[in-house]
């Protein structure tokens, strides 16, 4: 549902991860990451680990835990940027991000090259592991991005598009069907 995500004029000066607290995630790289930026990271999620991912952070890296519904477009808003170092589908949390206007920095793997432009959306880190990922870190700048841009990108997602897709594919499908039979 794109449209509880939104834009903010109000700016934190944090990066931000959500999801759940799982190895191929690879929370593991960004905390690594921003412990040597000395950037601000929040994390939002819970998971089997939170326990060895809190002992390799600094004090700069933030552990949310599980937010609510009300309080996790917030997050989203106000950060500087998402930060998403798995390779995995093009996932929801992504979508969120975008939805709230928010540059992705993003692994080059899995699917998310597919839905987000370079440069207009945010950029790539080529290989998992810290020092790629800071290098991105250091060449990103919030004011390369365009909000308004970003989140007309997630429109598409929308859940009631989703739903009228699917009703015009099986109401395709049935008029098919009813022809031939």
């Amino acid at each position: 549902s794109v449209n509880k995500f939104y834009l903010s004029e109000k700016k934190g000066d944090y990066f931000l991860i959500v999801g759940r607290l799982i190895a191929y995630k690879r929370h593991d790289i960004a905390i690594r990451a921003f412990n040597d930026l000395r950037l601000p990271l929040k994390i939002i999620g819970r998971g089997p680990e939170m326990r060895r991912l809190k002992k390799i952070a600094k004090p700069n890296v933030e552990f949310l835990g599980r937010v609510s519904d009300d309080d996790l477009p917030k997050y989203y808003a106000q950060c500087r940027a998402f930060i998403f170092p798995q390779e995995e589908d093009f996932g929801i949390v992504a979508i969120e991000a975008m939805a709230s206007g928010k540059p992705i920095i993003a692994y080059r793997g899995g699917d998310i090259p597919e839905h987000m432009e370079e440069k207009k959306m945010g950029i790539f880190f080529e290989k998992q592991t810290v020092e790629s990922l800071i290098e991105a870190v250091k060449k990103f700048r919030d004011e390369d991005y365009n909000p308004q841009y970003i989140r007309s990108k997630s429109l598409k997602f929308d859940r009631e598009i989703f739903k009228n897709k699917i009703k015009d594919c099986i109401e395709k499908e049935l008029d098919y069907k009813r022809r031939i039979l």
